[in-house]
């Protein structure tokens, strides 16, 4: 079996630096948030769902126990 050659353009090998920008940017806006919780479940529950009304009851008590409550902002149980 030959061996295939992959060609990569300039343009390809940069694509690690704007991932990692990404991350940077994304750790240096969390950085001063402080207490918080990130709280992930299915897009597809409807807010009539049990599972859905123990996440919400889940995120409240965190934020009343002063977390700041971070969601996936999606419907269902990410928002």
């Amino acid at each position: 079996m030959p061996i295939k050659k992959v060609e990569i353009d300039g343009k390809e090998s940069w694509r690690i630096f704007r991932i990692m920008a990404e991350f940077v940017e994304g750790f240096e806006v969390l950085a001063n948030v402080g207490k918080a919780v990130s709280l992930f479940g299915s897009a597809r529950t409807p807010p009539s769902d049990r599972y859905y009304k123990e996440a919400e009851e889940t995120a409240r008590l965190f934020a009343k126990s002063d977390f700041a409550v971070i969601t996936g902002g999606g419907p269902g149980i990410m928002e």
